[in-house]
């Protein structure tokens, strides 16, 4: 069910929190008990359309000796397929009425009133229904055409088990709806979707890095540029970082690619570091440089306020992290593009993982001293800017520019990374759900965020074998 834009009639979209009812035979709200036997037989259905189209595209229903309301032989040789754009719920359903064969979409509600409540029956949109699956008749309806439809009631041909499965999924409070549950569905399933949810999810990133390439003229150096920057900020400064790549394009750090004191000078005076009094010798080299380079170019540093050091480790700072992003400007000559070329993470590996200039081994931030310790990024800070920069970059410029090498080696390079260590996936391990590559992780941190969190059960395979399997 849709109803049509700018309709003032049509009832709110079902497709939302499922409307709850006080129903007939005393019961009351659903997700408050336990399933009683009966309530298949309540014309209500009260988890919404959501469900029964589900149901019905599944074929999770009794199909045998199918009758319309007004008693025709109905055959369905395919149910069709849910879309969510406007106009009928299903498209390419196939059936047959009294032996002839119809072709075309399928509109499920909850009751056949529903049809002229949504103002159905003045839009020819649906003018290519060739069936309504309800829950309930409760009125003969006509298309926009005069013709009336040929309707299928479906309540006493509903399996009492699914939608018992799928009250429990609503209700669970665990890490993900189904934890209960997890062990009834095989390897094979949770292979394949995972395989597809990490797609998924590269095609989300991957559409990201679409629109900054396209914000940045079509140069993939300097995307790539930002994407890097983003991720040595990790999470909590991946934004101050962006909008340090903004204020410093990599066409200007490339005129000064051989002076190591210049780069870092820029660095840290566009990020608003260098505002300050400073007592040590080479923040105030960097700020001296910084002054003359910002007249020269015209430039104006972001707001120092932007940056966050509070509750993170020290060697994270983002003092650090700028400091270590300078090496690495420093160590490729300027020039990101080879993070784009390896097809293995070894020579990765030599190239991100980068220390910082002589000051910082005794500093985390600007003239407070520390113990000695060298802060290189290390195999872990490394493998964070493959699985965040270098691979939805990869993923990206391989669909805008036309590359599908780019692609596959953005895939490739996620089957041999170790999965990121953080607390959804410890989670995931507690149900003996184990990422054992960078990809798998990354799927199951899309999964447990798009899917699992918005309890979108109907649209994900592991919550579709156990309705499946509960028929």
């Amino acid at each position: 069910m849709k109803p049509p834009k700018g309709t003032a009639s049509a009832l709110p979209d079902s497709k939302q929190t499922p409307r709850l009812h006080v129903v007939q035979r005393g019961f009351t709200d659903p997700f408050a008990g336990e399933v009683h036997p009966d309530m298949m037989l309540d014309p209500a259905f009260p988890y919404g359309e959501e469900l029964l189209q589900f149901i019905w595209e599944q074929r999770l229903f009794d199909g045998r000796s199918l009758r319309t309301t007004d008693g025709r032989v109905l055959e369905i040789i395919r149910p069709g397929r849910i879309q969510q754009d406007s106009g009928p719920d299903l498209l390419g359903a196939e059936v047959r009425v009294d032996g002839q064969l119809w072709i075309g979409a399928v509109e499920v509600h909850l009751r056949s009133s529903d049809w002229n409540a949504h103002g159905h029956q003045f839009d020819p949109a649906y003018g290519s229904v060739v069936l309504h699956v309800v829950h309930a008749h409760d009125l003969d309806i006509r298309m926009n055409n005069g013709a009336i439809p040929p309707t299928l009631e479906l309540h006493a041909r509903i399996s009492k088990e699914s939608i018992a499965v799928h009250l429990s999924l609503m209700r669970d409070q665990g890490f993900v709806p189904c934890a209960s549950m997890l062990q009834r569905v095989g390897a094979d399933h949770w292979s394949l979707w995972l395989e597809r949810v990490l797609v998924e999810r590269l095609e989300r990133k991957a559409a990201e890095v679409e629109a900054l390439f396209h914000r940045l003229e079509g140069d993939p150096t300097e995307t790539l540029y930002h994407m890097v920057a983003k991720a040595f900020g990790l999470k909590v400064n991946a934004d101050p970082f962006g909008m340090l790549a903004h204020a410093l394009p990599l066409k200007l750090l490339q005129k000064y690619r051989d002076d190591a004191l210049r780069i870092e000078a820029l660095l840290f005076g566009q990020a608003g570091m260098l505002q300050a009094d400073l007592v040590d010798d080479h923040p105030r080299a960097l700020q001296a440089e910084y002054g003359a380079l910002a007249h020269l170019h015209g430039l104006r540093s972001n707001p120092l306020a932007a940056w966050k050091f509070t509750r993170m480790r020290p060697v994270n700072f983002p003092t650090i992290r700028i400091a270590q992003f300078a090496q690495l400007l420093i160590h490729t000559d300027g020039d990101l593009s080879e993070l784009l070329a390896h097809e293995e993470v070894t020579p990765l590996h030599a190239l991100l993982d980068v220390g910082t200039s002589t000051y910082w081994t005794t500093h985390y931030t600007f003239d407070v001293p520390s113990h000695t310790r060298a802060k290189r990024m290390g195999r872990a800070g490394s493998d964070h800017l493959i699985i965040n920069a270098i691979v939805p970059t990869l993923f990206a410029l391989g669909r805008v520019m036309g590359r599908p090498a780019y692609t596959d080696r953005a895939m490739n390079l996620l089957e041999q990374l170790p999965p990121e260590r953080n607390a959804l996936l410890r989670q995931w391990a507690e149900l003996n759900v184990h990422a054992d590559t960078a990809g798998r992780g990354q799927a199951l941190l899309e999964l447990k965020n798009l899917y699992c969190t918005p309890r979108r059960c109907l649209s994900c395979r592991v919550g579709n074998q156990l309705l499946k399997n509960a028929v």
